[in-house]
């Protein structure tokens, strides 16, 4: 369906995804609101657009960031959930504590808040600390912490991914599939026994978006990894959006512990319906710079 906001048409899903192969449901109008804080991050990983810290003055509009939410609020658009991103958060600490603040308030302390983080900072493992998180994303790509340090182009810290003093019952692990790295049924399965070794509830197996050439010659097809060779972890259900989107779900069990599994088996980069960015000063849909709506 399409709505208007701030004099702008934009596309708003209002059917689910399929469960297999059972039809769609009707939902309630809602979005995914991004709010990038920077494009800088401590990592240099090759596969990511962002890579490289420049260490660059943001100008962030907090105001016209609520202005945004209550406008979706007063249309009747549910604000499902506001993800931090960028970037690397933890880069500009200040920006997503400002953020955070406001974010306690009465009127908004229904909206789901997410951090995506790579975990490697100080400042990172400070700001996972804060109580008003509902859940929170960390890029973990390989369980070996030098294997690790080459794909993030940076020395992973021994503080990395201990977790101390930080709710890990609402941290979610997201291992990309990168050809030389974790590409097989084996990698796979050790990946599953790392995170649950560190304690996690769950991780998150992502193809590869090719959007540069990097991206292009180290993506791994999901069809390549027969996941029913690994032992102990099963089949619960799939979702999908036809050819924009599919996403898998499984259950890893490892010496009585119980791991939640999602796997993203294949996702349109320009697909966006129902997906909003903020990036401090514009409003856009999806994650393009040519579609301005505030």
């Amino acid at each position: 369906m399409e709505v208007k906001l701030f004099e702008k048409i934009i596309s708003i899903k209002d059917k689910g995804c399929k469960y297999g192969s059972l039809s769609t449901s009707h939902i309630p109008p809602a979005v995914n609101l991004f709010v990038k804080v920077t494009n800088g991050c401590n990592a240099h990983c090759a596969f990511c657009s962002n890579s490289g810290y420049f260490g660059e003055v943001v100008k962030f509009d907090h105001n016209k960031l609520w202005q945004i939410v209550d406008e979706l609020v007063l249309k009747g658009i549910f604000v499902n959930r506001i993800n931090i991103t960028g970037g690397e958060p933890a880069t500009v600490p200040l920006i997503v504590n400002c953020i955070l603040e406001r974010a306690s308030a009465k009127i908004y302390k229904r909206i789901h808040l997410h951090l995506n983080t790579n975990g490697i900072l100080p400042s990172s493992q400070v700001l996972m600390q804060n109580p008003r998180w509902d859940s929170i994303s960390v890029s973990l790509h390989h369980y070996d912490p030098v294997v690790l340090s080459e794909i993030y182009g940076t020395k992973i810290p021994d503080t990395a991914f201990s977790f101390k003093g930080i709710n890990k019952d609402i941290i979610n692990a997201s291992c990309n599939l990168i050809r030389g790295y974790i590409d097989n049924p084996a990698e796979v399965e050790k990946m599953l026994k790392f995170a649950i070794s560190l304690g996690l509830p769950r991780l998150g197996f992502v193809a590869l978006m090719k959007v540069n050439d990097y991206s292009h010659e180290r993506y791994v097809d999901f069809d390549e990894i027969n996941f029913s060779k690994i032992p102990h972890l099963y089949f619960t259900e799939s979702r999908n959006r036809g050819a924009d989107c599919k996403c898998s779900n499984y259950l890893y069990n490892h010496n009585g512990k119980i791991l939640e599994v999602y796997m993203r088996n294949y996702s349109n980069p320009n697909y966006c319906e129902s997906s909003l960015m903020y990036d401090g000063q514009y409003l856009r849909q999806g994650f393009h710079d040519d579609n301005i709506i505030y």
